[in-house]
């Protein structure tokens, strides 16, 4: 059994179309209706869609939280989730399926960068933006994705629980589960999908709103996650700006016998907080291990 997953807010314009096309090639769809103020619900249900609806908007990933667990709930073997906006492409579905079906994947993300075509698609502002965040969520990670922010991926039943979805707010949901995945060691691929922008209005929020929160979000995660990363490199590059400021001050002391205030302090400050840095980031390490450590054990013995 397959189901199609689908967040909704405002999407009265597109969500009958992609509520259609899914149902070509998945045994049920559910469209979440997160709070919309205007006919999103019936036209879904009149497309065929069965509508859970919230009272009052409360974000992508709360919506696609309740979206997946009922889906795994209803006996649902693989769950496909895409956007009501008519970005994606329902007929896409069969493809990034496959992997799941095959037993190849757990999770399957549809990549807009794997195909060149696509990516020449996506407006450049965007892709840079993307390439930014999926960079940032890669960080500290043995699995590289090319596009962490696709929103139009798959999963097996049996991972779908182990998602965190009370920390991210809202569209920092798609990293958030790329992150976990990782953690957790479940099988990922990527399949090329082909996004629609021409004439769509793709997001609720701007694009620098939407990049600085999940930007924002990724960052919290690499500090908590990996801590002598996150705070290593920082305390590395101040460090060496320290170093580099000490140099010039010396050789301004050699050539004309004063030391400059300015450079000096800043070279004494940030050679000084750069090492400061780099202890924290080994000392949370060192705790962070421990901690990992300690879970697996107690999962070992449960």
């Amino acid at each position: 059994m397959i189901t199609a997953v689908i967040p909704a807010f405002n999407e009265e314009k597109t969500v009958a179309q992609v509520v259609e096309g899914a149902r070509r090639y998945v045994t049920e769809v559910i469209v979440i209706d997160d709070g919309s103020e205007d006919t999103t619900s019936e036209k879904a249900v009149l497309a065929g869609a069965k509508v859970i609806r919230i009272p009052r908007n409360m974000g992508k990933a709360h919506a696609l939280s309740i979206g997946l667990m009922t889906a795994a709930l209803n006996g649902s073997n693989v769950v496909v989730c895409l956007d009501a906006d008519g970005q994606h492409d329902p007929n896409d579905i069969p493809k990034v399926v496959k992997p799941i079906i095959e037993n190849r994947a757990d999770m399957v993300i549809g990549s807009r960068f794997l195909d060149a075509h696509a990516k020449g698609l996506i407006p450049s502002y965007r892709r840079f933006g993307q390439g930014v965040l999926t960079l940032a969520t890669n960080l500290g990670s043995s699995v590289k994705i090319t596009d962490s922010q696709s929103g139009y991926r798959a999963f097996r039943r049996e991972v779908i629980a182990g998602f965190d979805y009370s920390t991210p707010q809202g569209m920092e949901i798609e990293s958030s589960m790329v992150r976990s995945a990782v953690r957790r060691g479940i099988r990922i691929e990527e399949v090329p999908i082909v996004a629609k922008y021409e004439g769509l209005d793709t997001s609720t929020l701007t694009p620098s709103s939407h990049g600085m929160s999940v930007l924002g979000s990724v960052l919290k995660s690499v500090r908590s996650e990996h801590p002598l990363l996150y705070f290593g490199v920082t305390g590395m590059v101040m460090a060496v700006i320290g170093v580099i400021l000490g140099i010039y001050s010396i050789e301004q002391y050699i050539s004309v016998k004063t030391l400059p205030f300015g450079p000096t302090l800043m070279a004494v400050m940030l050679t000084a907080l750069g090492v400061l840095f780099i202890l924290v980031g080994l000392i949370l390490n060192a705790i962070s291990a421990m901690v990992i450590e300690g879970r697996a054990r107690h999962g070992n013995n449960n």
